[in-house]
């Protein structure tokens, strides 16, 4: 009975199967990586700040949205620009397929359909995998520090589902720099509020008035949309509310002014809006399970 359907068997032109690293590294400004080389692929994506890659090949600078690949046997060092305290996402893995070669030497800029398959990866990965906020060793011990652990009771499908993702973005990625096809460009406002693009101009604007706390009063009006409109789009492409999501910006801006170094504990509660030194500092240990100046000993402590 079998004989009488025609079937066509899918074929995988990129397939991964293992990966050795999945972490989400926050750097301290001054922080350098003396370097290593490995038998499998590998790539660094920048999240905040810049950093400088050197490999056996060349130097790459890195900013917000970049993506470097090192290829297996490849040396590879990091160091950061000694003026803003970078966050930097990592995964390394095992892949034979042909279609890699791509991405040999190669450095890429992620655009919005890219970084929305790699937060979905980073979701994924926290769903399976114990992630301790870590930088790594100037001179790596012998086995890792923070080996690669499952979760005792990961979620249904999380590793497939990282699988898929990272196959995705692979896939993504050869696609749209070898076609270079110009993406039109929207021609009204109508158009952008169903779009990923207007929630990142919300969110611009969010962390550009972070101390002003702007009322969604001023939000509405901003960006021409009603409360509900507004409060719609906004968590269906977060995940959460305006205000979860500034707290969250300020916590984040709060981890960034530690690792500088540039302020006190006192000048950064001021600086990002906070009503007491004492409220900052619950807030922050809410969020991070650390105090302020805990952080900044753990950061200290990566050097």
């Amino acid at each position: 009975m079998s004989n009488r359907y025609r079937h066509i068997r899918l074929k995988e032109q990129i397939s991964i199967n293992k990966i050795y690293s999945f972490h989400y590294n926050e750097l301290n400004k001054d922080y350098v990586y003396l370097g290593e080389q490995h038998n499998f692929w590998e790539f660094l994506y920048v999240d905040k700040g810049e950093v400088e890659i050197t490999t056996d090949f060349s130097t790459f600078h890195l900013k917000q949205g970049d993506m470097v690949f090192y290829t297996p046997n490849e040396f590879h060092s990091l160091r950061c620009n000694r003026k803003t305290p970078p966050n930097i996402f990592i995964i390394s893995f095992d892949c034979q397929s042909s279609a890699m070669r791509f991405f040999s030497h190669k450095m890429l800029r992620l655009g919005n359909d890219e970084r929305l398959l790699l937060s979905q990866l980073i979701e994924e990965g926290n769903k399976l995998f114990v992630m301790p906020i870590v930088g790594p060793h100037a001179h790596p011990p012998k086995k890792p520090k923070h080996p690669l652990t499952r979760k005792e009771k990961p979620e249904f499908g999380a590793e497939q589902m990282i699988k898929i993702y990272l196959e995705a973005l692979l896939i993504r990625l050869i696609r749209n720099n070898r076609e270079q096809t110009p993406k039109p460009k929207l021609s009204s406002i109508t158009k952008e509020k169903g779009d990923r693009e207007l929630v990142r101009r919300i969110v611009d604007y969010l962390e550009a008035h972070m101390s002003d706390h702007p009322p969604l009063d001023r939000l509405c009006a901003e960006f021409a949309l009603s409360k509900t409109q507004l409060r719609a789009i906004f968590r269906e492409h977060t995940g959460c509310g305006i205000t979860e999501y500034v707290g969250r910006l300020r916590i984040e801006r709060a981890k960034q002014h530690i690792r500088e170094e540039t302020s006190n504990v006192t000048e950064i509660a001021e600086q990002l809006g906070y009503s007491s030194i004492h409220y900052f500092s619950r807030q922050f240990k809410k969020a991070t399970g650390m105090t302020p100046s805990e952080y900044l000993k753990t950061m200290k402590a990566q050097m």
